[in-house]
């Protein structure tokens, strides 16, 4: 079994612009040997806080309970990190008529990115926040010298079981659940690429969609200027959407994805996916790459630094996730060396390609 298929299996085990304001409780989980994170949050009103992030943290420390040092068959040591935070953020979708791409933003994200760098392995870090709303008599923490946020020492349950399964079903009613119709699935095909689309249409089994395959990997970072606020940024975030998806297209490029979670904004531009091989593939993503530095570095609004990170080789392509929350994505040693020249080499389009 190769490397990238093999993490995704065990990842699967962890499991126009518009923007809208909610309450939220964000939880990352990373695993930081391949570098990887997932993001989980619950969408509540502000007065269920604290009774969702005594639920989060149960969560929390049974994902560290059963995989918090884990060894691979392929000689990898998958350490979780886990870090906590809660408060307002904004949910932005970003694109134009062809293509969307969904992010969240603001201080609770930047929270919970902070808390997961503070934790160690098999750790669980709430941030300040967090701490600020959380039950605390029934939680047990561990102050860190010179920081706010509070390592978890473990979740004290000062009920009978019988109570904390009430407790429990109090607490998943407080979730809203979206069930899909027709009406939804035409508006998600926008996020989908066009090949997939075909082959989702033609019914052809998710586990066909997976494959390793030789890409090229663009990672865009964008760090903005600390004065930007939240309509700066999604104003900046969807100029560079479109202007990085046209200069891109014209090579079978396509983003996989655009988060928030690291230091600025980040894309990943993938060349090379199922339908959209070209000639030449790495020559046109690094001739890409210099096009998107230049246009970002002087036109984006508010804009502090550009980055970029240029590699090529075999990576997994593939469907990851549970059953009823997956998404499309790629996995492997070339990906995670993308993101690390990026934000090793600051200001710069560094690259690792072969012609």
């Amino acid at each position: 079994m190769g490397r990238g298929s093999h993490n995704r299996q065990l990842l699967e085990a962890y499991r126009g612009w518009s923007v809208h304001s909610q309450e939220l409780l964000r939880i990352s989980v990373t695993l930081s040997s391949p570098g990887d994170a997932l993001l989980a949050l619950w969408k509540v009103q502000r007065s269920q806080l604290s009774d969702i992030i005594t639920l989060a943290l149960k969560c929390s420390l049974r994902i560290q309970e059963e995989y918090g040092v884990r060894e691979t068959e392929v000689g990898l040591t998958l350490r979780v990190k886990i870090g906590l935070s809660a408060g307002h953020i904004s949910k932005v979708v970003v694109g134009d008529n062809k293509h969307q791409y969904f992010l969240v933003i603001g201080r609770a994200v930047d929270e919970v990115r902070l808390a997961q760098n503070l934790a160690k392995a098999s750790e669980v870090i709430l941030s300040p926040n967090c701490w600020e709303l959380c039950n605390r008599n029934m939680i047990e923490i561990e102050r860190i010298k010179d920081q706010r946020a509070m390592k978890v020492g473990n979740v004290e349950c000062t009920i009978s079981e019988t109570e904390f399964d009430e407790f429990f079903w109090k607490c998943t009613e407080y979730l809203q659940h979206y069930p899909t119709g027709e009406s939804d699935n035409g508006r998600l095909r926008f996020l989908l690429h066009l090949a997939l689309l075909f082959q989702i249409d033609d019914n052809q089994p998710l586990e066909y969609l997976s494959e390793l395959r030789p890409v090229t990997i663009v990672f865009v970072n964008l760090q903005f200027d600390e004065s930007a606020n939240t309509l700066h940024l999604c104003k900046a975030i969807h100029d560079a959407n479109v202007k990085i998806s046209n200069i891109i297209h014209v090579f079978s490029g396509k983003i996989n994805k655009v988060f928030m979670f690291d230091k600025g904004c980040t894309f990943l531009c993938v060349f090379g996916l199922p339908g959209d091989k070209q000639a030449d593939e790495s020559t046109h993503a690094l001739d890409s790459a210099f096009k998107i530095f230049n246009f970002c570095s002087e036109t984006l609004m508010k804009i502090k630094l550009v980055s970029i990170g240029v590699t090529s080789g075999p990576v997994f392509c593939g469907v990851v996730g549970h059953r009823v929350r997956h998404e499309y994505t790629v996995i492997g040693q070339k990906v995670n060396l993308a993101a690390r020249m990026m934000m090793y080499y600051p200001g710069l389009v560094s690259f690792a390609i072969f012609a």
